[in-house]
């Protein structure tokens, strides 16, 4: 009598389980996402740090160090300057007979005599009526700061996954998934392109118009340069007048205080050296960051999945279009037996 075998996993079963962990991973798939394509940028120097310590897995825990540094050193600079400004706000605020006024009024009836029929307001009770929605402003920072540093925590643990067992996983995930292995791989190369194209090809040329900008916001000397050059990093994703959108408004603003020379000076150096270096820099980086696709659809994807679904959208607008592209290469090499002709 031949054994029987179990039946098969019913397929509604697979489908709803693997929704469930795609729903649990999904509050956090841009850090698991960014650590994938850090540990695919770092994974190089693996081997030379592995002979060098011993074993992969402190090679591993060496580069997620120096990833830390990497990214607290920028948050401190930045974090010190708003401190310091907070501080002097504080004292100016301290010293002003506004604010004594203010609190005054907040027990006087706007500094009105009282009424006999009206007695002043209690402390409490305005603290009462004004307690929930401090209560609530204040619940949404603390939940946005939790999520911030649980989405940091689980980005420099992946990151440190992905360097030391990345291989691994990829091979697991080839034996068991429902696409070919050719399929895969040609998906893997388009996801990991994207993170390459971005982190290098955008952002390496973004990184340099940003330093040379915070340099002349120091020299300068503009309040706030190093969150000025954090914003100057960020307009740089906009084509040719990405930077412009910062130094601009404040060139303008020396200017309208009087300090003419350092306007002048500060729109020289944007002109003739930010707005070029983007241009200079490109060609080089493109070789290791190339994201094949064309420049103004990558900045239309990042503005179309910003407004969908917020910041994260800036990753996930590209990551979308260019698995997109990849699938409809795929789709007509399988038809047709060549790729498209689609715009580079």
């Amino acid at each position: 009598m031949s054994e029987q075998r179990p039946p098969p996993l019913p397929r509604v079963v697979l489908v709803v389980l693997c929704i469930a962990a795609a729903l649990v991973l999904a509050p956090f798939w841009m850090a698991l996402v960014l650590a994938i394509w850090v540990g695919d940028l770092l994974h190089k120097m693996v081997p030379g740090l592995t002979r060098l310590t011993g074993r992969k897995q402190r090679a591993a825990a060496l580069l997620t160090v120096l990833l830390v540094a990497v990214i607290l050193v920028p948050l401190a600079l930045v974090a010190i300057s708003l401190l310091g400004e907070a501080i002097d706000l504080a004292e100016r605020l301290s010293e002003s007979p506004e604010l004594r006024t203010m609190f005054e009024q907040l027990v006087t009836n706007g500094g009105a005599a009282p009424d006999g029929d009206k007695p002043p307001p209690n402390p409490l009770s305005l603290v009462m009526e004004h307690g929930n929605r401090a209560w609530g402003v204040l619940t949404m920072v603390f939940a946005a700061a939790a999520k911030a540093v649980i989405g940091l925590f689980i980005f420099i643990t992946s990151t440190y996954v992905v360097l030391a067992d990345g291989p691994a996983a990829y091979h697991w995930l080839e034996r068991h998934s429902p696409l070919a292995p050719s399929t895969l791989k040609r998906f893997g190369h388009a996801f990991l392109e994207t993170g390459r194209g971005l982190f290098i090809g955008v952002g390496g040329a973004g990184l340099a118009q940003a330093i040379v900008a915070t340099i002349a916001y120091l020299v300068i000397g503009v309040p706030e340069p190093f969150v000025l050059g954090l914003l100057t990093l960020a307009a740089s994703v906009v084509p040719s007048i990405g930077t412009a959108l910062v130094w601009v408004p404040v060139a303008i603003g020396l200017a309208l205080t009087g300090r003419t020379d350092a306007a002048i000076g500060l729109a020289i150096v944007g002109v003739a050296v930010i707005g070029t270096l983007d241009n200079l820099i490109r060609p080089y980086i493109a070789k290791w960051g190339k994201l094949d696709l064309p420049a103004h659809l990558i900045m239309i994807s990042m503005f179309g999945g910003l407004a969908l679904v917020g910041p994260s959208g800036i990753i996930l607008g590209p990551l979308v279009l260019r698995l997109a592209r990849e699938a409809i290469e795929i789709v007509h090499e399988e038809k047709h037996g060549r790729p498209p002709d689609l715009p580079g």
